[in-house]
């Protein structure tokens, strides 16, 4: 019956249903005066092939009057192998094009110099055999099987392509037979296997087994079932159920009905197909069994008709991707040899990279130890790298030039498509492990860079918890609670009221894009995986630091409308002095007789921190340093003289003194003030300054896309977070003089 077709248009083809065709060479038309030969392109005849999706083989047809010539010109380039690169491979052109009882015919004609009439001299003499187009389909109608379609006087029946608008791009001479391996013959391949016994897996299953252990030249999707079930806990449920047919019985074949049979025969026929039929069921019910897959599911397996081969891809898929079966089924699996190497060629990168920054540290520790072979990679150049790579996925890098190494390497699909290179794409696999091992070693050279950054803030500010969004983080400041009141007898107690106030503040995004271009592997420089990250990684942890600082200096309004630092507050010192014992005998009494927020309870903060700028570090490091009082000067001639030594008078902000203040010298605050210095108390006491993250970004964020504009891999570093003062009252500042 003729039904509704399905088509798609050009923006919905994949990459991967380029069309290829052989090129038919009219011999007896050679030309050596005009140096051409007339060929036949392509005709309408159906060409078998293989539908990856559809899992079964259909035929393909090119329809004469939906040819649509590149810019309406009636000509192709023919090049060396499909390498459009560069001009040097155009080895002359395909002219004349035109349509001529149901083909597409042309004069192929060489260029002049030297390279392409060598190459039509081999052409003429037989050496080179086989000549291929390429055409990027526009609009493909598909005909399912048992459907049929009509298209003018012909009817096609189903599994069918039909492709409607085609586009012929280049026509090329290839040295097939020379190379089993070469890119145009594997993918020529793909487009010819053979009509019986197509039994290969969908890539993605295929893929998914080869990283849990399966053997490579695994293809069979019968023996793939048969090593997942092999791996799978075998329990008194796993066992194959009692009618489940045996191999032998699943040899029988359906009989055709023969109608000159007789009637008798015809029900033997019925019979024994009403048997396969059930046969087939309990082979199915027995599979899904097996696999730990439900029976509603096995059951609906049966009912579809479909045949055991395609059941047994489909419980693949469901055990590779997600079960449908019980909670308690399971499959235990090794690692796989890609597996292997992948972790060998990161941990051997890393390695590199993360010495490559001069960092001290070592690489791995007793919680991450490095990968067995990893030794092989850590001297291995980056274009040596990608190349060893494109080669484990089976990609012929002979007869590319190292640039198209580095784009193909790094994943670049202009590239890969006029190389004519199939399948390019998972993480981890083939083209798209190179960026991701790029990208490991990047993250890990960043967060080292992170990590051994000098910053100073976590030793007096305090962390917070991070949030999970970006909306208002609104921080309460409670009162003090009033003090305890004498109760006379037979009175009631009286409610002791408290305030409260908040302060408001949200994360912010702070970020930075670097780049790896092809160039930086053509060229192994190292740094653009190895020093700018690490770089990234101290500038992350120093715009955390430059925020935290930036609230002393900015000494921005507080949620009461009075600025963090201010007489208001009882925070800040009128007149400003340098450091020394008297000016922090000040300081100190100003903080411990800090008042509540709703009375004048006093609170008794204690300073513990006195952060400095960098320009008095030295001064105050002896002052707190000092087990004597610096400051005490004897009162003798004899006394003066060993005054520099010893005042003889205990320093109470010393180490063995009763106020031991630790110092914190930034120099983020020199670029304010190299004079002004402040105190801070524990955040255990009370509130000071406090930093929120992001959830997740606790710890700077790398990521990386393809930038096909500039031909480069551009890593983003971002880390999400906010700053605040909450408290005024266990702060000081000194404007210094």
């Amino acid at each position: 019956m003729t039904r509704k077709l399905k088509s798609y248009k050009s923006d919905r083809v994949p990459p991967g249903k380029m069309i290829l065709r052989m090129v038919e060479i009219r011999r007896e038309t050679f030309s050596p005066e005009n140096k051409s030969v007339e060929v036949v392109i392509a005709s309408q005849n159906p060409v078998e092939r293989f539908d990856e999706d559809r899992q079964e083989v259909v035929r393909e047809i090119l329809m004469m009057d939906g040819i649509k010539y590149r810019n309406d010109k009636m000509q192709l380039p023919i090049v060396d192998s499909h390498d459009r690169s560069t001009v040097r491979n155009v080895l002359g052109s395909v002219r004349n094009l035109r349509t001529e009882n149901g083909q597409l015919v042309g004069d192929a004609t060489f260029a002049r110099d030297e390279d392409s009439q060598i190459a039509y001299q081999k052409l003429q003499d037989g050496h080179l055999t086989d000549f291929s187009i390429t055409a990027t389909p526009n609009d493909v109608t598909t005909v399912q099987r048992g459907e049929t379609a009509s298209f003018g006087d012909d009817v096609i029946d189903g599994p069918a392509d039909i492709v409607t608008s085609w586009t012929p791009t280049d026509a090329s001479l290839v040295a097939a037979g020379a190379d089993s391996e070469s890119t145009v013959r594997s993918l020529m391949r793909s487009y010819q296997i053979p009509i019986s016994g197509v039994k290969r897996m969908k890539d993605a299953t295929r893929t998914a087994l080869l990283k849990h252990g399966m053997p490579e030249d695994m293809v069979d999707a019968e023996d793939a079932l048969e090593f997942i079930l092999s791996r799978m806990d075998a329990t008194e449920e796993d066992a194959p159920i009692e009618n489940a047919c045996s191999d032998e019985e699943m040899k029988n074949e359906d009989v055709p009905v023969d109608e000159e049979k007789k009637p008798e025969d015809i029900a033997m026929a019925i019979d024994r197909a009403l048997k396969s039929d059930q046969k087939r069921r309990k082979e199915i019910q027995a599979i899904c069994k097996r696999a730990g897959i439900k029976r509603a599911y096995a059951d609906e397996l049966c009912d579809s008709g479909v045949s055991l081969q395609i059941a047994r891809e489909k419980v693949l898929e469901s055990v590779i991707t997600k079960p449908l079966g019980t909670s308690d089924s399971r499959v235990e699996f090794g690692e796989s040899s890609d597996d292997k190497f992948a972790n060998a060629v990161r941990d051997g990168l890393i390695q590199r990279a993360i010495k490559a920054t001069g960092s001290r540290r070592p690489v791995f520790d007793a919680n991450h130890k490095p990968a067995p072979g990893h030794e092989d990679f850590t001297q291995m150049g980056m274009l040596r790298l990608a190349e060893e790579i494109l080669r484990r996925g089976q990609i012929n890098t002979q007869r590319m030039t190292p640039k198209d190494i580095a784009m193909v390497a790094l994943g670049h699909r202009p590239t890969i498509g006029r190389l004519n290179i199939a399948r390019a794409g998972e993480a981890y696999h083939t083209t798209g492990i190179f960026p991701n091992l790029l990208l490991d070693a990047a993250n890990k050279t960043l967060l080292r860079g992170y990590d051994e950054a000098i910053y100073t803030w976590s030793m007096w500010a305090r962390q917070a918890p991070a949030v999970a969004d970006f909306k208002n983080i609104n921080r309460i400041r409670f009162s003090e609670s009033p003090d305890l009141q004498v109760v006379p007898e037979n009175h009631e107690y009286k409610e002791g009221v408290m305030s409260d106030s908040k302060e408001t503040y949200k994360v912010e995004k702070f970020g930075r894009v670097f780049s790896v271009t092809w160039e930086t592997v053509v060229n192994d420089d190292l740094d653009a995986i190895s020093r700018i990250p690490q770089m990234h990684g101290n500038a992350a942890r120093r715009v955390q630091n430059k925020q935290v600082y930036s609230v002393l200096t900015a000494n921005a309004l507080m949620s009461d409308g009075v600025a963090l630092f201010a007489s208001g507050h009882s925070n800040l010192d009128a007149s400003g002095a340098a450091p020394s014992v008297a000016e922090l005998n000040v300081a100190f009494t100003a903080m411990m007789t800090q008042t509540g927020l709703s009375s004048d309870a006093i609170i008794n903060v204690q300073p513990r921190f006195l952060i400095v700028p960098a320009a008095l570090a030295a001064t105050v490091m002896q002052i707190v340093g000092s087990i004597a009082d610096p400051s005490n000067v004897a009162g003798s001639t004899e006394d003066a003289a060993r005054a520099n030594y010893n005042s003889g008078t205990l320093n109470i902000y010393g180490p063995n003194g009763t106020r031991p203040l630790q110092v914190v010298a930034e120099p983020q605050l020199d670029g304010n003030s190299a004079v002004a210095w402040y105190l801070a108390a524990d955040s255990n006491q009370i509130d000071t300054v406090e930093l929120s993250f992001l959830q997740g970004e606790e710890s700077p964020v790398l990521e990386n896309e393809w930038d096909f504009d500039r031909d480069v891999y551009k890593y983003k570093i971002r880390q999400t977070f906010g700053v605040k003062a909450i408290d005024w009252r266990g702060l000081y500042k000194n404007p210094g003089t």
